[in-house]
């Protein structure tokens, strides 16, 4: 494994009360969609906002959420518990090496990763897989694939993230 993606992925201990599920949604608006994958603004009651890049499709989504206090990559299952099963989150693009974080959030069935706990250089990296990638697998702790998401669309729906971002100034 890369050394710069063990760096990257070092336990992180979350707040119970993470800001990313503490507000109701009071409004979702679609910024843009390309396969399988769709940008949205989020509005939450409490006049917070977060831009997310979400796959979604049938009973499982993969996103990427981000706002004025967190950047996470999350997996959900609708009808299963298997992320409450998991000690570690991983997963890996393609054919190449996995990412992993030994202390993933567990949140109403998320499983959700830290972006911010490595460096940017290895931030960037990680994006930059996901971009280019077709497919990313999450793995279970024998590094067997749990599911997969398709990539296609996600360098799109990546840029217009980024402009959401920015827009919101986070």
């Amino acid at each position: 494994m890369n050394f710069f993606k063990i760096l990257f992925l070092i336990p992180i201990f979350f707040n119970a009360n993470n800001f990313i599920f503490a507000s109701e949604i009071f409004d979702e608006k679609v910024l843009f969609k390309q396969k399988d994958w769709e940008v949205v603004l989020l509005r939450y009651d409490n006049r917070s906002t977060a831009c997310v890049a979400r796959n979604g499709k049938g009973n499982k989504e993969l996103q990427i959420y981000v706002n004025s206090e967190v950047d996470e990559l999350a997996i959900y299952y609708d009808d299963s518990d298997v992320n409450s099963t998991l000690k570690i989150f991983e997963f890996a693009v393609d054919d190449l090496s996995s990412w992993y974080s030994e202390s993933p959030y567990l949140d109403s069935g998320w499983l959700i990763m830290d972006l911010n706990s490595g460096s940017k250089k290895t931030f960037n990296s990680l994006i930059r897989e996901i971009r280019e990638g077709q497919e990313l697998f999450h793995l279970n702790e024998d590094r067997k694939i749990i599911d997969s998401f398709s990539l296609m669309g996600s360098a799109a729906s990546l840029n217009k993230l980024e402009e959401c971002i920015k827009e919101q100034g986070f």
